[in-house]
């Protein structure tokens, strides 16, 4: 019995993770729309810059999860 409720709980934090890289996923495309918007005017003052570095950083977490859930 015992292994069927750790099977269950692998699945379920399978999930989770799915679920966190989806999420992930939208936060990256919104973030994207957001520098374009920064990058189009002309006195965005380095702000696109530093989304941009948020943006290679929930890359870095997303390739990160993916790969976790690939093994």
């Amino acid at each position: 019995m015992s292994k069927v409720v750790k099977l269950s709980s692998v699945m379920e934090r399978e999930e989770k993770l799915k679920e966190i890289y989806e999420g992930l996923e939208e936060i990256k495309d919104q973030l994207t729309a957001l520098i374009d918007e920064y990058e189009e005017e002309e006195t965005h003052t380095g702000k696109a810059d530093e989304l941009i570095e948020a943006l290679d950083a929930l890359e870095d977490a997303s390739e990160t999860i993916e790969d976790v859930l690939e093994d």
